[in-house]
């Protein structure tokens, strides 16, 4: 077995967000964790330059890629070479040592090294985690072996057998409120708001959240903010807003240690990305969620959608009608009565994940090899 084990090669395809690279690392390190002699190894568009990838964890082959989904012909044609580039280098690759099974987490990043598997016959597993499913994995989902998918509306989009995972997350220990609010050097006791846009930040949350914010405070409501902007010149702008209406806040650019924020929180105020969905269902946090706009198929819109009208969890609002007045509306209307929706939206929350009762993504690639 332990021969065998170290014999076993398995290649995730990832690129792109983080919410595409950071569960992508976390059933690698899980991965690791079970099967400490295999090979895991990264492939995907643009990972030697990529942020969001850990390049010191992970051996990656660094391949190019493109869209297809342009008006401008040359840019089309561009895409196209660029695919051709990074089929030609997966093929070359996988000629010398293939995988056992390949990950595919979506994005034209990855295209390349799945249709290079279909091509070299290599078993191929989909992992899917928005509502509705991107084009690559939708196109990709009649070769897999199998499609993992974090929302059970996603699978009428796919091809072939569906199977409702956890997204993965990086496992980090568990803190109290107390713990977490004290690493923000906020109050223990006070009413929390977390408001943050994901990897790349949400610079029109920020705007509105400001202007709500200066509502709030001019009808006396006593709460804090733990606000993280996506940028540090920004941090410093925002702690001065809030030092000026003697708001409590803790300010900050980018924050590593996110199991911390969103425990110290009692409402969340983000994007709806299907890593933050996974987080605030993980951590069962009420949420008002203003979807990326201009996203693929305006993918961020139909993830909103299930969590508020599905799980009841969340207020889905659309950013072309939002406003600084607006958002303190509904921030009023979740805090007032002592906070009855917020508890009710947690506790529905907390039903959908018993309810729910998904597989593991790591138990599902080890059990399809």
């Amino acid at each position: 077995m332990e021969k065998a084990e170290h014999r076993l090669s398995i290649m995730i395809a990832a690129g792109g967000t983080g919410g595409h690279i950071f569960p992508a690392q976390a059933l690698a390190l899980e991965l690791a964790q079970k099967l400490p002699k295999a090979q895991i190894t990264f492939v995907g568009a643009g990972l030697k330059d990529n942020d969001y990838f850990k390049k010191d964890l992970f051996p990656f082959l660094d391949i190019r890629s493109g869209t297809p989904f342009k008006k401008n012909p040359l840019k089309i044609l561009k895409a196209l070479l660029h695919i051709s580039q990074g089929v030609f280098r997966c093929l070359k690759f996988f000629s010398k040592k293939a995988p056992h099974a390949i990950v595919g987490f979506g994005s034209f990043h990855t295209f390349p090294a799945l249709f290079a598997a279909k091509l070299k016959g290599i078993p191929i597993i989909i992992f899917e985690s928005n509502a509705l499913p991107g084009k690559v994995n939708r196109f990709c989902s009649k070769w897999a072996k199998m499609s993992a998918i974090q929302f059970s509306h996603a699978s009428k989009y796919l091809h072939g057998e569906s199977v409702c995972v956890q997204m993965p997350l990086i496992k980090k220990r568990e803190v109290t409120r107390k713990e977490a609010r004290s690493y923000f050097n906020l109050d223990s006791e006070t009413l929390t708001i977390l408001v943050f846009g994901g990897s790349q930040g949400a610079q029109s949350i920020n705007r509105f959240f400001c202007g709500a914010v200066q509502l709030l405070v001019s009808q006396g409501i006593d709460f804090q903010v733990i606000h993280i902007v996506g940028d540090e010149k920004r941090a410093e702008r925002l702690k001065d807003f809030y030092e000026k209406l003697a708001t409590r806040a803790c300010v900050k650019g980018f924050e590593d240690k996110m199991e911390y924020a969103w425990t110290a929180a009692d409402l969340n105020i983000s994007r709806s990305g299907a890593a933050t969905l996974a987080e605030l269902i993980e951590f069962c946090i009420p949420s008002i969620l203003i979807p990326y706009p201009y996203g693929s198929e305006n993918h961020q819109m139909k993830n909103a959608i299930f969590v508020s009208d599905k799980v009841q969890g969340a207020l889905s609002l659309d950013e072309k009608e939002m406003h600084g007045d607006t958002l303190a509306g509904h921030i009023l209307d979740l805090i007032g009565n002592s906070g009855e929706k917020l508890k009710e939206m947690r506790k529905n929350l907390y039903s959908y994940k018993e309810k729910e009762n998904k597989q593991d993504l790591c138990s599902v690639v080890l059990n399809s090899l």
